[in-house]
């Protein structure tokens, strides 16, 4: 029997069904038709030496340094649920881990260390390889890991993006008991795309430092909505989840464009609700100082009134 094309495709778990299914199924397609994997065949990762190791965490450094508080926080959060926290670099290796003593021998049995590749291409479908390849969140339960291998491993991984919209790296929860959070995986799920959100906004912050950063709305999914602009109200960054609002490349946001001037020329709700909430924020900013907001955003006093006006803002 040919066991790559008798495995079924999974079906939609009952946590989170309907938002993560097609992802899971792609996935298992590429291992599928693109990577020729066998789920039944035993899986040994390729785990770094240790100058390899020191090479690529160097090559991550600012990710390292901002997510290691991130994930001693969701640690002390999730300990409890008997869950791991992973940190892995954009080529899916595993930079940094905390977990239980207790998870050490099956972490060893399983390569959930540091140094070890969880590549989608070799590992098959994974938590951090295929949020690495899909650039989305994704909730792995009980036999949706591509290998047999892994059929009791429950993974929740979560891209994390660089200031410049990239995928940095993913930050990872796992369990060795699926079931056992399959009941709050959406919660679990929040709660790890509020962390990898939280670690974008910092590296954001600190890519921008001394400019103003100010959201064009609430934060959602993977990537906040967060801008920087200059003295004269000009987007000199902006996060993954604001390019994707915007619709802004690297040689846009190069001619730093006038923020509320970009977001004034759209009649989308979107939009309307976008320049509302960059008015409230550099309003704060200000601490309600009219002049000195229309300053910051680099627009007449009178304009900055009318727009006030029109969104109600007082």
């Amino acid at each position: 029997m040919n066991t790559l094309c008798s495995r079924p495709m999974p079906r939609p778990g009952p946590a989170l069904q309907g938002t993560v299914t097609t992802e899971i199924i792609k996935s298992w397609q590429r291992c599928l038709s693109s990577y020729n994997l066998d789920p039944s065949q035993r899986w040994k990762a390729e785990v770094l030496s240790g100058a390899e190791l020191r090479h690529v965490s160097h090559r991550s450094a600012a990710l390292l340094g901002t997510a290691m508080p991130e994930m001693r926080r969701l640690f002390r959060l999730v300990q409890g649920l008997d869950l791991m926290v992973l940190l892995a670099d954009p080529d899916a290796t595993i930079l940094a881990r905390n977990i239980d003593d207790a998870h050490l021998p099956l972490c060893t049995r399983l390569a959930l260390r540091e140094g070890a590749i969880w590549d989608e291409r070799i590992a098959g479908t994974n938590g951090i390889g295929t949020a690495v390849q899909d650039c989305c969140a994704i909730f792995l339960g009980e036999g949706e890991h591509w290998r047999f291998c892994f059929s009791l491993l429950a993974s929740y991984a979560v891209p994390v993006f660089n200031a410049v919209g990239q995928v940095a790296g993913v930050i990872n929860l796992a369990a060795f008991n699926g079931p056992a959070t399959a009941g709050v995986a959406p919660l679990v799920l929040d709660t790890l795309q509020q962390s990898g959100r939280r670690i974008e906004e910092q590296l954001f912050r600190d890519y921008h430092m001394g400019e103003r950063i100010l959201s064009l709305g609430p934060a959602e999914g993977c990537s906040a909505s967060l801008v920087a602009i200059n003295r004269d109200g000009e987007v000199t960054g902006a996060t993954r989840g604001a390019r994707m609002l915007t619709g802004w490349t690297d040689d846009m946001i190069r001619t730093h464009p006038n923020l509320l001037g970009t977001l004034a020329v759209e009649d989308r709700i979107s939009f309307r609700r976008a320049e509302e909430n960059v008015i409230r924020s550099a309003l704060a900013l200000a601490h309600g100082n009219v002049a000195a907001t229309a300053r910051n955003l680099g627009i007449g006093r009178a304009t900055l009134y009318r727009k006030m006006k029109m969104l109600g803002l007082r």
